[in-house]
């Protein structure tokens, strides 16, 4: 039987490749009739640049960059011919701060910039950037004053980029870069940049806003999109996606070729994923937490929706699932039996994951006999 498995990773433990993994060796320990190709996936989320890097054997370049608290970090991207992968979170995201440090008015995307700075300078002509796990709610700004744009308040006092200048923001001065470039932007949401369930509400609390600067960014937002608008002659605030990751998508799409890819589906074409499914019998997919919000084209969503176009059946596992998500696959488990301690579980992911998957080949030989 031939078993395809393609997991995004379940954050905060396992990610996509060593949960593969796990599956993978569970299967073949309960029996050699299993033959097991594994495509871990992503979706824009937590480890997507690596995810793109393997599938193109990118080759990794180390660089220490700003990190969002303006600390200097030591970073990571990946470069495959002309292409670069650029993973946000490596240098501005929530994991290079700790808990009770996040602060989205100061934090800036700065290190983002000089990632996408030294793949200019390599040559690289098209840009992957993953978006997911920031911890900016700054529009951009810091990235884009890493590329050299200059911006001034109303009295011509130049200012650095961070949330908390958004709404100083009077003037620009732009930076020419190379016209070729092109960048998609990879992304796991749809929130629009401003209004209930934009970049400030939805986001900031998780990135440390409190209420008062909640209304402060989304105020700064607004002025942000207004001044880029301008520049643009068109409407961007409205896109679907905008709002993610504080916005960064912002003035990418003003002054560069950049444009916001739907996550999931994106990189699942560039795994060239419909010509493995066709090969399986079956597909098993899943993440940490398997419920609604998964079907708004999250990883393990898109990979059903593409083994249903073939007639392959899908079986999802996640730490966590909910009889919401259940509509998308043909069978949906939690790798925990029973009550279990949120931490322990996440400790205990990879046995737990084991125990569960040779349950499952166990069931389906089984069945096949």
């Amino acid at each position: 039987m031939k078993i395809l498995i393609a997991p995004n990773s379940m954050k905060g433990s396992l990610n996509a490749f060593d949960f593969a993994d796990t599956v993978e060796e569970a299967f073949l320990a309960c029996s050699s009739y299993f033959e097991i190709r594994k495509l871990p996936v992503a979706d824009g989320g937590d480890f997507t640049g690596e995810v793109l890097a393997r599938n193109f054997n990118a080759q990794t370049v180390s660089l220490n960059v700003t990190g969002p608290l303006g600390q200097t970090v030591a970073s990571k991207y990946a470069i495959s011919g002309k292409k670069a992968i650029i993973e946000m979170a490596d240098a501005s995201g929530m994991k290079l701060v700790a808990m009770y440090e996040l602060n989205p008015m100061i934090a800036s995307s700065f290190g983002t910039g000089q990632l996408i700075l030294d793949a200019i300078s390599k040559g690289c002509e098209e840009i992957f950037l993953a978006i997911g796990g920031s911890a900016t709610v700054d529009g951009g700004m810091g990235l884009m004053e890493a590329l050299g744009f200059k911006f001034f308040d109303k009295n011509g006092t130049e200012l650095s980029g961070n949330g908390r200048n958004l709404g100083k923001v009077h003037s620009i001065v732009k930076k020419e870069l190379p016209a070729h470039l092109k960048i998609n932007i990879v992304c796991d949401v749809d929130n629009p940049l401003l209004g209930v369930n934009g970049a400030a509400a939805v986001f900031g609390p998780q990135k440390g806003a409190a209420p008062e600067d909640v209304q402060e960014l989304e105020k700064g937002l607004e002025n942000w999109a207004t001044v880029l608008e301008m520049h643009a002659e068109r409407t961007l605030r409205d896109i679907p996606g905008m709002g993610a990751a504080g916005g960064i998508s912002l003035p990418l799409l003003t002054f560069l070729n950049a444009e916001i890819v739907p996550g999931a589906d994106f990189v699942l074409e560039q795994l060239q994923f419909s010509e493995q499914v066709k090969w399986a019998d079956l597909v098993i997919t899943g993440e940490g937490k398997i419920d609604s919000q998964t079907l708004n084209n999250k990883a393990p969503f898109a990979v059903a929706k593409v083994a249903r176009r073939f007639n392959k059946p899908v079986i999802a596992i996640g730490g966590k699932v909910e009889v919401e998500a259940s509509e998308a696959f043909d069978g949906i488990f939690s790798l925990v039996n029973g009550p279990v301690n949120l931490q322990e579980a996440m400790q205990n992911s990879r046995q737990l994951l084991f125990n569960f998957s040779s349950q499952l080949a166990k069931t389906i030989k089984s069945l096949l006999r």
